[in-house]
């Protein structure tokens, strides 16, 4: 059953692709066409939906934000945007530590130890751990802004990371596949041309995402 809003869960599509004439499929197969058809879409560009914000509290002793595909502080990462030390009379933005200075003054340091620690102003990307850099030397939180990726779904209440106007598309990427497999050439044709018309819309609905958006060049009026 969707949620209150009408947004599909994985059981969701996977009914849906039954009633649309693919019942004779088993409910695993389906479940990988529904999968790889929302990998398609997910996968299509970077879009407004796939920004995402956790806030992470790091207490003395720890040193760095897991972000590993396994990760509960962080899940679904992809890709940092931004980090903000967001601790009441401790706020501001953390910059990013360069290579250099990360593997020649840090990465063998003992970040546990007290004499390592330090306020927060830098942080550096790696091995799957965003390193907060120093260590905190109190309790700190932290606001991080970043790109979701797709990750597979599961269990029949998993739900995707697109909004609920896309599972339209991820039912007509499904079909592309299902049809793709029952060597049926002109269904898969027709799927995919209801596909890239919703990708179309993505496209153009992205556009109109910030209608205050400064413009990136100034008129020439030095010929007045």
């Amino acid at each position: 059953m969707p949620t209150a809003e009408g947004k599909f869960f994985l059981e969701d599509f996977v009914n849906e692709m039954k009633l649309r004439g693919f019942d004779g499929y088993s409910p695993a197969d389906l479940t990988t066409y529904v999968n790889r058809g929302y990998f398609a879409v997910a996968k299509k560009s970077r879009w407004e939906w796939e920004r995402h914000t956790v806030s992470v509290t790091l207490t003395p002793g720890d040193f760095a934000i897991d972000v590993s595909p396994k990760s509960t502080d962080v899940p679904n990462f992809k890709s940092l945007e931004r980090i903000y030390m967001t601790t009441v009379g401790h706020s501001g933005k953390l910059m990013v530590m360069q290579d250099d200075d990360f593997f020649n003054y840090y990465l063998g340091l003992d970040l546990t130890s007290p004499d390592n620690r330090n306020e927060p102003s830098k942080y550096h990307l790696y091995d799957e751990k965003i390193y907060i850099l120093s260590p905190p030397v109190s309790s700190r939180t932290f606001t991080l802004y970043y790109f979701r990726r797709p990750t597979w779904l599961i269990v029949p209440f998993d739900e995707p990371i697109t909004p609920q106007h896309l599972d339209e598309a991820i039912i007509d990427a499904a079909r592309v596949r299902a049809h793709t497999r029952a060597n049926e050439p002109t269904l898969a044709s027709v799927a995919r041309s209801d596909l890239e018309e919703a990708f179309d819309d993505m496209r153009d609905e992205e556009e109109e995402d910030m209608h205050e958006m400064q413009e990136r060049t100034s008129p020439d009026n030095t010929w007045l």
